[in-house]
């Protein structure tokens, strides 16, 4: 099983029923095994849609109410009889029910005009009663976990999902473990690097078990770093936390027990991680810098004899062994991962100055808003002051005094036990007999401490907003100050793309130079060899599918060369 959410969706209700019916000019109403409805009193193409645009009316703000999918079933299941119209009718309700659907109008077609069964699900997104539209965030990951679940439930095969990994722009390799989450797809497309997945829970216990040593016995960041790089590990930045990478696949530090803390780790060694790439990327700035001196000048050169030049220059000296080529790479690797843990410091560091300028800027506007609200409350106080009293400000003056030599509590109770404490009230009192002043002043009394406290609590909310102004000028200092420091060892954010670019294609070519059998004969240790095997594995399977991509371009007449740099 797998499913489909066409990129294109249907613009009328009316279309979409009638040619999924088979009801249009070149198709056949025979395609449609059966059509199940859900909230509608008729399966009727027409009438249906009818119904279905009536109920989108009612929803001014949805503008696409119409929703398809599709559900596919493996035409091997098919042959096996295992794909019956029972088993679909049984499919459809799940996926109706799991997608949290049931409530709105809907037509389920069952298609048996190809080789492989598949279900059409065209829904309202408006809700019958409620007149809201159904979310569609994330509904390709909903429906993947959906058919999945379906799938392993019904005994049924489980299709890669090729369509939904080109919508998202992946390219996912078979049998190394799970697709990176969108949440970290999208991450990585916005900063422009690649997207890492996540360890299999297998392996995220054995990493655990591996490293639990290493986390205890470190003496500061630099010896963690140490102990972690001889496993073929790294710790980057990523959010607010750590994560720990082999490259490719990554675990978070929380999961690496329960005293493997990123508050707990810079506590222990007295230096915040930021410090800490701060000095290695300062140390790998001045290393290679270093090999720059070694290297011949090509500026006065040609291109091509540049690159020859620079070609020989990194070559390795012992061309002709291959437990020299394996340590090449696997040096290479380790000078690529050093720089992508810049990199992600780097990200972070920009994305820690954004964040406090935003957090700047809001307090900013806020202390504006809470500066006339305060406004508001204290005309507000002075009013019921006014009505109560005779003269407002002497008796505010004296509330002032009482609260500063008691406190508030006990300047509310004396208050309350005796109103003239705060000066003459207004209007008179003869006996049981009240002017209509003094009667207007005991009804509005009861209310002035209420009045007291909306003051006081809008006073304090624009202290605090003020106090927070000023706490987020000195994150923003240290915010650009951790940047700054970054960008003087690493360089600019061009500087340091150019880098990375460098490092990237020196990792390729030291890559091209070892053989699968090489790096298994090789002297390092087992975790570093199985991590160099499967970056080889990686290599070779994006190798074979530019391949491929390249010889189903010449077959159409297209030079597809040029896609491969994007």
């Amino acid at each position: 099983m797998r499913f489909k959410v066409p990129a294109r969706q249907p613009e009328s209700f009316r279309a979409s029923v009638l040619y999924l019916a088979g009801r249009v000019k070149g198709l056949s109403p025979d395609r449609v095994e059966f059509v199940e409805r859900r909230n509608l009193h008729t399966d009727d193409p027409r009438s249906a849609a009818a119904v279905m645009d009536a109920t989108a009316q009612k929803s001014a703000r949805c503008r696409q109410p119409a929703y398809h999918f599709i559900v596919t079933f493996d035409p091997d299941d098919a042959a096996a009889g295992k794909v019956t119209p029972e088993l679909k009718r049984r499919v459809a309700q799940q996926v109706i029910e799991r997608m949290g659907l049931t409530e709105h109008q809907l037509l389920v077609y069952s298609h048996t005009d190809t080789d492989h069964p598949h279900l059409h699900f065209l829904v309202n997104r408006v809700h019958p009663t409620k007149h809201i539209a159904y979310d569609r965030h994330q509904d390709g990951r909903r429906l993947t976990g959906v058919v999945q679940e379906l799938a392993r439930e019904h005994g049924l095969n489980i299709l890669r999902n090729r369509e939904y990994e080109r919508q998202l722009g992946r390219e996912v390799v078979e049998d190394f473990g799970p697709a990176p989450t969108d949440a970290e797809y999208w991450r990585a497309r916005r900063e422009e690097r690649e997207a890492q997945r996540p360890f299999e829970k297998d392996a995220v216990t054995d990493l655990r078990r591996r490293l639990k040593d290493d986390f205890i016995r470190a003496r500061d960041w630099d010896d963690l770093a140490e102990r972690l790089a001889a496993k073929g590990i790294t710790l980057e930045r990523k959010g607010q936390g750590l994560v720990l990478t082999d490259g490719e696949r990554f675990a978070k530090l929380s999961d690496m027990g329960k005293g493997v803390r990123f508050h707990v780790l810079e506590e222990r060694y007295g230096e915040s991680f930021d410090d800490h790439m701060a000095r290695r990327a300062a140390r790998v700035a001045e290393r290679e810098r270093g090999k720059e001196d070694r290297a011949p000048d090509t500026s006065s050169m040609a291109p091509a004899e540049r690159r020859t030049v620079e070609g020989m220059f990194d070559e390795e000296p012992e061309r002709g062994s291959a437990e020299a080529a394996v340590r090449r790479f696997d040096q290479a690797d380790m000078e690529f991962r050093y720089w992508s843990q810049i990199e992600a410091s780097y990200r972070s560091a920009a994305g820690k100055v954004r964040y406090a300028e935003r957090q700047q800027a809001f307090n900013e506007k806020q202390v504006h808003r809470d500066e006339a609200w305060l406004g508001k409350r204290s005309r507000s106080l002075d009013e019921i002051l006014g009505k109560v009293y005779r003269d407002a400000a002497k008796a505010r003056a004296i509330w002032d005094d009482l609260e500063e030599k008691f406190g508030i509590r006990d300047a509310e109770r004396m208050i309350e036990k005796d109103p003239f404490i705060l000066g003459a009230v207004r209007g008179i009192r003869l006996g049981d007999t009240r002017t209509a002043d003094r009667r207007e002043a005991k009804r509005y009394f009861r209310y002035i401490v209420e009045r007291r406290q909306r003051w006081r609590d809008a006073k304090n909310r624009l202290e605090h907003t003020r106090a927070e102004i000023e706490r987020a000028r000195q994150r923003v200092k240290l915010a650009v100050r951790e940047y700054e420091l970054l960008q003087h060892v690493a360089g600019s954010p061009q500087m340091l793309r150019e880098t990375m670019l460098e490092k990237i294609k020196a990792r390729a070519r030291a890559l091209s130079r070892v053989t699968e059998r090489a790096i298994e004969r090789s002297r390092l240790a087992d975790e570093r060899r199985e991590q160099l095997h499967r970056a080889w594995r990686v290599a070779k399977e994006k190798r074979l599918e530019r391949e491929r991509k390249r010889e189903r371009g010449r077959a159409f007449g297209l030079d597809l060369d040029l896609f491969d740099k994007y």
